[in-house]
């Protein structure tokens, strides 16, 4: 089947959806989780790094194989292996046969970011790659705002929140029948032949790719090194702050506010769900103004904005803060994966999106359980304080050093 721009992007963003259906359950149902099975912190942390570390463990080798084999083949087989995966966890009915599950639900997981992110930069214009990369972002997001009310739905409706996991998995699996059977193998990505052309990213009458695209993006590391470092860096110090707050911010609720276990869970899906206004916006900013203000200002404002929501009673000005927050850490993630695909060559794109996924998903997921024990030894709201400052100090140096990035 052709296939152009106007229909890949929504295909992929659908997708995206569905994948976070299976990836994106552990979060909202954790109070739930902890309440039935009786974990501390520190065994919550180890289920959410469990998937984290693996998730980020899994970026680089799918991301190499993505640049040397076939994208279209990995996604599918991604997104069927999340799906049963994740089915697998409702399927237990020990805290100890979750960890695996969970393990290999983010080891698959790890085959869709880096491959579709370098995919879709491949079938669009460069002036045109933030707006299209925010687009497939808002399914991700959305899934994130839907995600949470349904699988607390299901898990109340049921009485147990294993169903949860294995209803909403269902999604992910048709999906990847969905884009195996409405793509082909000549829609795989392009790739930079001998000659340097490229092969059209998708089949059809889709657009090749900006000749300067090959021309003007780096060739070797030390190049993409260079123009990316200081920005990722600051990125993913964000990232780490931002997962391990995400993860047991639901907790922090219940524990601090008194917000039901369940509430809380549909709560912090504002944060990701956000994302659905953040991400396209960011995206389109950054094809107008640059990739470098967006990210920086994003991480500016991070900082400040999660330390007013630590400090927001719990009513109706907590969600419409958690929204904010989540509207100025999403604008960052289209923005700094369109850079990555401005510099990086389209051979070696899905391998540094890779190396870019896998730092932070790595860092985030040792640092969370870490982050468990620490509230259990000390309490939540002091740690989270301590996190919410750190951030700002992040913040602060991104302000202070935006000239020399």
């Amino acid at each position: 089947m052709a296939m152009t721009t106007k229909t890949i992007v929504p295909l992929f963003a659908v997708a995206h959806f569905c994948h976070h259906l299976s990836t994106g359950v552990l979060t909202p149902l954790l109070p739930l989780l902890r309440q039935d099975m009786e974990l501390n912190y520190f065994q919550a942390g180890v289920l959410v790094s469990s998937l984290a570390l693996s998730y980020g463990f899994g970026q680089l080798p799918m991301a190499l194989l993505a640049d040397r084999l076939s994208e279209r083949a990995l996604i599918v087989f991604g997104l069927i292996g999340t799906a049963l995966c994740a089915a697998a966890v409702g399927l237990t009915t020990t805290y100890w046969q979750m960890v695996p599950c969970f393990i290999a639900l983010g080891l698959l997981g790890a085959t869709y970011h880096a491959p579709t992110s370098s995919f879709l930069s491949q079938s669009v214009p460069r002036e045109s790659r933030g707006r299209t990369l925010g687009t497939h972002t808002i399914g991700g997001s959305a899934s994130f705002l839907f995600t949470p009310v349904v699988a607390v739905a299901l898990a109340s409706w049921t009485g147990a929140w294993r169903w949860s996991f294995v209803v909403l998995a269902v999604p992910a699996f048709v999906m990847g029948i969905v884009i195996w059977l409405l793509t082909s193998a000549d829609s795989d990505r392009g790739r930079v032949g001998r000659g340097g052309q490229e092969a059209a990213a998708v089949q059809g009458s889709n657009p090749l790719p900006n000749p300067d695209d090959v021309e003007t993006a780096s060739s070797s590391w030390r190049e993409i090194l260079g123009a990316l470092g200081a920005l990722v860096v600051l990125s993913v110090l964000m990232q780490v702050v931002l997962s391990s707050v995400h993860s047991y911010l639901p907790l922090y609720l219940v524990d601090r506010h008194g917000v039901k276990p369940d509430y809380a869970g549909i709560l912090v899906g504002l944060v990701a769900g956000a994302g659905v206004v953040g991400a396209p916006l960011g995206g389109a900013i950054s094809d107008r103004l640059g990739r470098k203000w967006v990210v920086l200002l994003s991480v500016a404002l991070a900082g400040p904005f999660l330390f007013i929501v630590l400090r927001m009673p719990a009513h109706i000005w907590l969600p419409v803060t958690l929204a904010l927050y989540g509207v100025s850490v999403s604008a960052r993630m289209p923005a700094m994966e369109s850079l990555i695909a401005d510099v990086v060559r389209p051979d070696k794109r899905s391998t540094a999106l890779g190396v870019y996924y896998l730092m932070g998903q790595e860092t985030a997921g040792v640092v969370t359980p870490l982050i468990g024990r620490l509230i259990d030894l000390g309490g939540p709201h002091p740690v989270f304080n301590a996190l919410s400052l750190g951030l700002c100090a992040v913040s602060a140096v991104a302000v202070a050093f935006r000239k020399r990035i």
